[in-house]
């Protein structure tokens, strides 16, 4: 058995990724998160990886910093962006003062955190009044693969013919770890219900500004088609008042 977390994945994820992501980044989601982007100002990447959307935040004018638990993603990160700031950290637990930033961003993170809850909770804490949170999450169909699912990558049933008949689903409503793997990735991913996700944000005093299941704006008809016919990915913004609620 291979071993299972990031530290073990991180090369097989930069070798899959490259500069551009995976289509669920570059053809989905960079989109709207960029277009939500303030004009300026500081911005939290919270689960930054590689580094790649710190760089296109700043590409957009932003001054960022990347948190992230991983050292080799890190290390990327700085080898990639020499005059960016990039530090290992937990999204549980931010080590960084009340209000100190315009925009947090977890972009395809949430499914990465054991504690959402209190990730969330901290984005807010570290975000000033008046300020957004951006998110970039996997739906709920999607993370929730069926028990006992052999398969790797996602969780198509496909016909004796190797074509796609559904996409299989279950225990929707129960919050759940599981293994995500492909190629010389294992990595541990969680489900949760869309209503805990939304829960949470509101409970931490924030009000959504969108909500959007973006298009797949990919040249490839074959690509479009696959994320069409079952939208993968969500879009959110929520703003922090600025007085509390």
């Amino acid at each position: 058995m291979r071993d299972i977390g990031w530290d073990h994945s991180s090369q097989g994820w930069l070798s899959a990724m490259g500069e551009t992501g995976d289509a669920t980044r570059w053809a989905v989601l960079d989109a709207p998160m960029r277009a939500a982007l303030p004009a300026s100002g500081r911005a939290l990447d919270i689960g930054c990886g590689e580094g790649r959307f710190c760089r296109m935040m700043q590409d957009q004018g932003l001054q960022t910093i990347g948190l992230d638990v991983t050292d080799s993603l890190l290390e990327r990160a700085q080898e990639l962006d020499p005059k960016g700031i990039y530090q290992k950290g937990s999204a549980e637990t931010l080590p960084f003062d009340d209000t100190s930033f315009d925009v947090a961003v977890f972009y395809l993170s949430l499914i990465d955190i054991p504690d959402f809850r209190s990730a969330i909770s901290e984005a807010a804490r570290v975000l000033r009044p008046g300020g957004r949170i951006l998110v970039g999450n996997l739906h709920a169909h999607v993370t929730a693969r069926p028990r006992n699912w052999k398969g790797e990558g996602s969780h198509w049933v496909h016909d004796t013919d190797g074509s796609a008949l559904y996409l299989a689903a279950d225990d929707m409503m129960v919050e759940r770890s599981y293994v995500a793997a492909w190629g010389d990735i294992r990595i541990e991913n969680y489900h949760r219900p869309l209503s805990a996700y939304m829960g949470a944000f509101l409970e931490a005093g924030l009000i959504l500004h969108r909500f959007e299941d973006p298009p797949c704006i990919a040249p490839d008809s074959e690509l479009v088609a696959r994320y069409q016919r079952m939208p993968w990915a969500f879009f959110m913004a929520w703003d922090k008042p600025e007085t509390p609620r």
